[in-house]
């Protein structure tokens, strides 16, 4: 039997929502966001695909 869990878990979809829910949740929650505040130069959509990927290598 092969077991992939990558599709077990959902697939590139499962991937995409659980770094945009944890990407929103970070960037909104007051005791943390401060830590983004100074980071102008990042693009963060850029930043998301690349985290996207990273997950998914």
């Amino acid at each position: 039997m092969n077991i992939n869990l990558f599709e077990d878990i959902g697939g590139q979809a499962a991937v995409d929502a659980a770094v945009d829910i944890f990407y929103r949740i970070v960037l909104s929650d007051e005791s943390i966001a401060s830590f983004f505040d100074n980071t102008v130069d990042i693009d963060h959509d850029a930043q998301f695909v690349h985290q996207k990927s990273h997950l998914t290598r």
